[in-house]
């Protein structure tokens, strides 16, 4: 906390999910983070990171409700581009082995704090699913909140869980209504994946959200 706090204003809060209390920390002015942005004022540099991290998505709290009704005990989930950790917190809360990934730095200080009361089963790792892999590791459970905004992100999807789900395993996003999100099961499908879609309403949010649930078509989990 103080890490954080030396650099970014915050806000602490209580979060419900149900019947579930979560205590949790975010960015105050999520829309103030391009000024923390590595480069910033140097036109020339490339960022490291963006700073979507910052801001709490809807998508989030869509996935946190479903995995409520997941049976969570002692499988192994990553929270793949985790943000602030809501999704992964929930999931530890469940009683998952966690592991919380993302590009940017600053997030992962974020996630490790929401995650604190379950620190002995969470895991936390600075991680470019373009490029970077977790070296023999498989995930009973892949989870996502928003993170199929951009299509050209899509192969680089497709090819980490198909390296890095277990062959029982299944991916679970949540996806806020963007036309890419109603474009992508479409195509995860036609790339040999069983994709179902559905939609639920969560209190945070006033429009439905979408689920998508992809598995592995039989013996391709680990093909590639």
């Amino acid at each position: 906390m103080q890490r954080i706090e030396r650099r970014y204003a915050t806000v602490g809060e209580t979060v419900a999910i149900r019947e579930h209390r979560f205590r949790f920390t975010r960015i105050a002015d999520p829309d103030d983070m391009a000024r923390h942005m590595p480069g910033e004022g140097d036109p020339e540099a490339a960022p490291q990171w963006q700073p979507y991290w910052a801001a709490h998505w809807d998508a989030s709290w869509a996935v946190a409700h479903v995995l409520l009704d997941e049976l969570l005990l002692d499988r192994n989930v990553l929270d793949l581009g985790c943000g602030l950790g809501l999704t992964g917190a929930v999931a530890a809360a469940r009683g998952a082995r966690v592991w919380m990934a993302d590009a940017a730095q600053p997030a992962l200080l974020f996630a490790r704090l929401n995650t604190w009361p379950w620190r002995d089963r969470v895991r936390i790792r600075r991680l470019d699913w373009r490029t970077d892999r977790f070296a023999g590791q498989r995930f009973d459970l892949i989870v996502g909140a928003d993170i199929i905004y951009d299509s050209e992100d899509w192969p680089y999807l497709d090819r980490f869980w198909s390296e890095h789900l277990a062959a029982d395993g299944q991916v679970l996003l949540g996806e806020s209504g963007r036309r890419t999100g109603a474009l992508f099961p479409d195509w995860l499908a036609g790339r040999g994946w069983r994709v179902e879609r559905s939609a639920v309403h969560v209190p945070q949010c006033d429009r439905p959200l979408r689920i998508i649930r992809a598995r592995p078509t039989e013996g391709a989990a680990g093909s590639s």
